[in-house]
């Protein structure tokens, strides 16, 4: 009978609460919608890059022979090693760089030339279209296989043609046979050719096929035997990087754990956000209830009745919130996923895991009942003579001390929370601590803020002391714009603000007035909505700020370069490229540079290999990536008197270098001196001034030891270790490659290479645009990705002030009614809450950006060591819209609530 009573009292209450019942159910619904999707995307990521190792990695044993191409008699090496059955398989593939054209763009994309038969040894891969596609059956003659990211880019469908250009001179038109899901060997933009179709392509010069990826299967796919081969292989290759998929996994799964770590502890902090709104809501709707509590004790209820009471109200709200967000966070990882897709270029899987999303719904229930504690303890502590005699109630001290007590309960049971999300102890305590600390010094700023526009004077008329203050503010800001125009114009717009009051009507004044008041008056509360608007400013004001910062360099970057076209052809094209150049109208800045694709073979005397690798077995998965900042010559006529472009060499200091290198010029002509590009001064190469690099070319072997005289930072150089033409004819035998650098309008720059790549189909053409493009697409996508993270959070600051402004209404109803009564109207009322929104609005957005500004000048100094700014547009639009966002959420909440009756009002309040 007792829980049928409890059952009934707290579900009658919870619908007669109705509308402080829905904002609670939604502050607990946004908060697990967060943790839901977040944890969803989490989920499919693990799945994709840990489950699939042996799909991303290729197979067993991956070995990057990119810095030394391997050659087709070696590949009985590998046929050997399957003889004696250390390896079960292998398949040997040749990578290039293409570039796509199509009527309406091109870009450059790798090409893989692979044996069908044997590609990919890993199975796992999955077709988009035709579903039960496979490499085998497709790919034949110029019949291609293309991964989604390629489609998307250029919106292939099945049946599509296109023709492609490779480096050594290869030119083809393709059909699209198939589309693979983005992933593995099939990451990113990439394409995918039969190899004897590919060699049956002319090609410029001399050159041959070689291979520049391998893949092993061992017996049983045994993690030693994999181990085993990979040391072998070493050996072997000691230039080529080698990887097996047990280490692929190590690293994916340090990388899939940091961003589960990021992505939940942004849903803790969109929890919390909520919680907040749970304890307002909560403790509102339990002061209105004083008397009715009073009443239940005084018929003999106990406190601990009351805990269940109101403990079941509490956890039928979760329950609901919990619900609700679940379902709406199942939505939203779709969204989040197939941005996180994008920015990766990585069809992840679908994993829809009921656990998650049930433990979406407990999260919601637990998180009530915590942050629903405090209201619930202190409402069941009423002591009913004083409630019901209209007495103050006394021990003032005692119940601050409650109140410390019950605000350190509520942190310990949100950090079990919040180890049970995160299931790491030292990042639960950083998460958390850190976040407590961080929302106790923005509590401090905010009191001080709030307290502030509490007293600010709204004057009946000028007045000397109002004339000073704006006089001091315009002069502030006019001082600031000096050094931040924006934050400077932001204060002159708020001093002018301050003249504008002096000269509106008086009801108006009174209306500002009462709004300021009333902010001050409701502090706690005015500075919780602060606080979680700032979180969400301050979060999407980083991204969109550091974004725009980065693609302005990249911009800014490619407009002062006087070179943003380049054309590469070997001997035989010479004369047809130079041909079409004369021809090109409106070409300048043009100089010719010599080309050989060479590999480096030692580094001050000891094997490039092992010097890269550093330590033993230390970066060996990046062998490649590290070599390729040594690997390959660009030569120059200083003999002729050219000198380098400083705009496009500009140089830098060495890593370990007390002071910058120099340029080449006329005195290193016939020399061995070179200029590297500055990444090889850093870990792991660590070169220095004064090193020496043996290299040798790719095709003749010829080697040639080179002396390092400076660092670069280049913006377009084709190949990154820069000599006298010398040392490349040297290299090649005297058959070089000749790259014609020029500059033509960015309008027509693809035009022109489109002319010249259609007159000269063997030719390679390259625009410096095509790297900006990418790094912005990258960029953007990125910034989509963080932006709707952060909108999580964003999204349960706006609804904190929904909150704020329901609670609030429901609280002042009384004060309301008499305004009404003494000749307020529901407009002016109305004001009241827009002035109070408009202002928690700009001051929230403004502190976040003011902060955003300093963490962007900060970062920028420390990680490029350049001077960065937020831009000005994005600053005015993010505190307008925010202003504007808040007045919107307050106008809908009150709207109703300001057209209350006052004769109802002072009737029954």
């Amino acid at each position: 009978m007792k829980a049928k009573m409890y059952w009934s009292y707290a579900t009658r209450s919870l619908a007669r609460n109705g509308q402080r019942t829905l904002l609670a159910i939604f502050c607990v619904a946004v908060g697990v919608l967060a943790i839901v999707a977040l944890q969803l995307v989490n989920d499919d990521i693990q799945v994709g890059y840990v489950s699939n190792v042996r799909v991303i990695n290729g197979g067993d044993v991956a070995l990057n022979a990119t810095s030394v191409p391997l050659q087709a008699a070696q590949l009985s090496e590998f046929d050997q090693l399957r003889s004696d059955g250390t390896i079960t398989d292998y398949t040997a593939v040749d990578t290039v760089d293409a570039r796509i054209t199509t009527a309406d763009a091109t870009m450059r994309a790798p090409l893989q030339a692979v044996d069908p038969t044997r590609f990919p040894l890993a199975t796992g891969v999955i077709f988009a279209n035709p579903s039960n596609g496979s490499v085998a059956s497709l790919v034949h003659d110029n019949s291609v296989v293309i991964s989604t990211t390629l489609a998307r880019v250029f919106n292939f469908k099945l049946g599509d043609t296109f023709s492609f250009s490779a480096r050594d001179g290869r030119t083809a038109i393709v059909t699209v046979a198939g589309i693979v899901n983005s992933g593995g060997l099939f990451q990113g933009s990439t394409l995918v050719m039969a190899r004897d179709a590919y060699a049956a392509l002319p090609a410029t010069g001399a050159q041959q096929l070689s291979y520049t990826n391998a893949y092993f299967n061992v017996p049983g796919h045994s993690g030693i035997a994999a181990t085993a081969l990979e040391r072998d292989l070493r050996a072997r290759f000691p230039l080529a990087a080698t990887r097996t998929s047990q280490e692929l996994a190590s690293t994916a799964q340090a990388q899939a754990k940091m961003i589960r770590y990021f992505l939940q502890i942004v849903a803790l902090l969109a929890l919390l956000i909520g919680g907040v709104g749970i304890l307002n809501t909560m403790q509102v709707a339990l002061r209105r209830r004083r008397t009715e509590i009073a009443t239940l004790k005084t018929t003999g209820y106990r406190a601990r009745d009351l805990y269940t009471l109101f403990g079941l109200e509490a956890g039928l709200i979760g329950l609901a919130g919990g619900v609700i967000g679940a379902a709406a966070g199942v939505s939203v990882s779709f969204l989040v996923k197939d941005l996180m897709q994008n920015v990766f270029e990585v069809v992840f899987p679908t994993s829809l895991n009921i656990g998650t999303i049930f433990g979406g719904v407990a999260v919601g229930f637990f998180a009530t009942l915590i942050f629903g504690l405090a209201p619930i303890i202190r409402a069941s502590a009423v002591r009913p003579k004083a409630v019901l005699r209209e007495t103050p109630e006394h021990g003032e001290t005692g119940g601050k001390l409650l109140g410390a007590a019950l605000f350190g309960v509520v942190v310990i049971l949100f950090f079990a929370l919040g180890y049970s999300i995160l299931q790491n102890l030292p990042v639960t305590l950083g998460a958390v601590g850190g976040t407590g600390l961080l929302l106790s010094a923005l509590g401090l700023i905010f009191t001080v803020v709030v307290v502030v526009i509490g007293r600010l004077p709204v004057p009946s008329g000028f007045r000397w002391t109002h004339a000073l203050l704006v006089t001091l503010a315009l002069a502030a800001g006019l001082a600031l714009a000096r050094f931040v125009p924006v934050f400077g114009a932001l204060i002159v717009f708020v001093a002018l603000l301050g003249l504008v009051v002096a000269l509106l009507p008086r009801s108006w004044k009174a209306t500002i007035k009462l709004a300021f008041r009333n902010l001050a008056r409701r502090k706690s509360r005015s500075v919780a909505t602060l606080i979680a608007l700032f979180i969400g400013m301050f979060t999407i004001g980083i991204v969109l700020g550091l974004g725009a910062n980065i693609e302005s360099l990249l911009h800014s970057a490619i407009a002062k370069q006087d070179v943003n076209i380049a054309v590469v052809a070997r001997t035989t094209d010479r004369a047809a490229v130079q041909q079409q150049l004369a021809r090109t109208a409106g070409l300048s800045h043009q100089f010719v540079s010599t080309l050989s694709q060479d590999a480096p073979v030692s580094i001050n005397g000891q094997s490039a290999g092992t010097a890269a690798r550093g330590n033993a077995g230390g970066a060996n998965a990046q062998l490649a990536q590290t070599l390729a900042d040594i690997n390959g010559t660009q030569g120059y006529d200083l003999a002729g008197g050219m000198t380098l472009n400083s705009t496009l060499v500009p140089l830098m200091r060495g890593s370990h270098d007390a002071g910058i290198g120099r340029t080449l010029n006329a005195s290193d002509a016939g020399t061995t001196n070179a200029l590297l590009p500055a990444t090889a001064s850093q870990a792991p190469l660590n070169l220095r001034l004064g090193d020496t690099l043996t290299l040798a070319d790719t095709t003749t072997r010829t080697q040639v030891t080179v002396t390092i005289v400076g660092f670069y930072r280049s913006t377009f150089a084709l190949e990154p270790v820069l000599v006298d033409n010398s040392v490349v004819n040297t290299l090649s035998n005297g058959d070089p490659s000749y790259a014609y650098f020029a500059y033509v309008g960015t309008k027509d720059a693809d035009r022109t290479l489109a002319h010249i790549q259609a007159a000269v189909p063997t030719a390679q053409t390259y625009n410096a645009a095509d790297t900006l493009t990418l790094y912005s697409s990258i960029i953007n996508s990125m910034m989509t990705v963080l932006t709707a993270i952060a909108s999580l959070a964003l999204l349960a600051g706006v609804l904190i002030i929904a909150n704020t402004v329901a609670l609030a209404m429901l609280e002042r109803r009384r004060e309301i009614g008499i305004l009404k009564a003494v000749g307020y109207t529901s407009r002016s009322v109305l004001g009241e809450v827009l002035v109070e929104n408009a202002a928690i609005g700009f001051t929230g957005a403004v502190t976040a950006m003011l902060l955003v500004a300093i963490a962007i000048a900060l970062l920028a100094q420390a990680l490029f060591g350049l001077s960065m700014s937020v831009a000005a547009p994005i600053v005015i639009g993010l505190v307008g819209g925010s202003a504007v966002v808040c007045m919107a959420v307050g106008a809908a909440v009150a709207w109703q609530a300001a057209r209350v009756r006052p004769l109802e009002v002072l009737r029954y309040e």
